[in-house]
């Protein structure tokens, strides 16, 4: 795993806001709540995406794509295992019908005061079963989810007390939808690690900066630009510089959503290996 480059949201969650977050898979992603303090966006933000794909610092978003996230619940300050022990299994009260899964997600989220992060499109036309009665959280969205399709994984219990939400794995045989994509995003976040690793002034770890490629039939990087600063003008310049002359080693996939939108983020957001060139 690469620290610097991951799929990633475009923007953070600040308090009482809904932001963008633009997956690798190119849906439009949501987290259900309030309370999301800045402190704690960076690390939902990436709990949510390392959930859905890969690893590196490098974020792949499909263009136009907007990922929201729909936090409900309790403030979202560093609480430790005990409070998050005691959280689960309180028993709530719980009395939603069978409804579009969006909305039964949302209101789960309000009940429960844990946040739910899902991608939009995926859960187009779905229905959720009717949960009525006292219920622990995490039961209670078992139990919502029967019969969807999608099964609910904590994101972080050192986090949030949020969770995500995965498809249920195909059965074996049944080819897996979005796996070239996958692999062609992991692909992408190595050659744009070794690539501003290459230099000091880019090697990720010490800035933010959100970038979004074009990738060319040939495989080649044929556009690059910023969306968000690194702060520096001058890193700017060198990132877009070191991103140009980029060749994959393949073509992409027909269903590559495009543009990859790449998040660089500081090593204290994402720890993990460093960049040979700096020391």
């Amino acid at each position: 795993m690469l620290a610097g480059v991951e799929i990633l949201p475009t923007s953070l969650l600040t308090r009482s806001t809904s932001s963008l977050l633009t997956s690798a898979h190119g849906g439009r992603g949501r987290v259900v709540g309030r309370g999301l303090g800045r402190g704690r966006d960076d690390r939902l933000v990436r709990a949510f995406v390392s959930g859905l794909t890969c690893t590196v610092v490098c974020v792949c978003i499909a263009w136009g794509s907007t990922a929201k996230a729909v936090a409900a619940g309790t403030d979202v300050q560093s609480a430790d295992a005990a409070t998050r022990a005691s959280s689960e299994s309180q028993m709530l009260d719980f009395d939603l019908p069978a409804q579009p899964l969006a909305a039964a997600l949302a209101q789960y989220a309000a009940v429960s005061g844990r946040s739910v992060m899902f991608i939009d499109e995926w859960v187009a036309g779905r229905t959720s079963a009717p949960v009525r009665g006292r219920h622990a959280p995490h039961a209670a969205l078992r139990a919502l989810l029967a019969g969807t399709g999608f099964t609910a994984d904590d994101v972080d219990t050192q986090l949030s007390g949020a969770f995500i939400l995965k498809r249920v794995a195909a059965a074996p045989g049944v080819a897996s939808t979005g796996g070239s994509q996958r692999g062609y995003d992991a692909l992408v976040q190595a050659r744009v690690w070794d690539a501003l690793c290459a230099d000091l002034r880019t090697a990720p770890g010490h800035y933010r900066a959100i970038l979004q490629l074009q990738v060319s039939a040939s495989g080649r990087i044929s556009q690059a630009r910023l969306v968000s600063s690194s702060g520096d003008p001058a890193r700017d310049a060198a990132m877009l510089a070191a991103l140009a002359p980029l060749k994959m080693d393949h073509p992409p996939p027909v269903d590559l959503a495009l543009p990859l939108t790449l998040a660089i983020l500081p090593h204290d957001v994402l720890p993990g290996p460093r960049c040979a060139t700096v020391h």
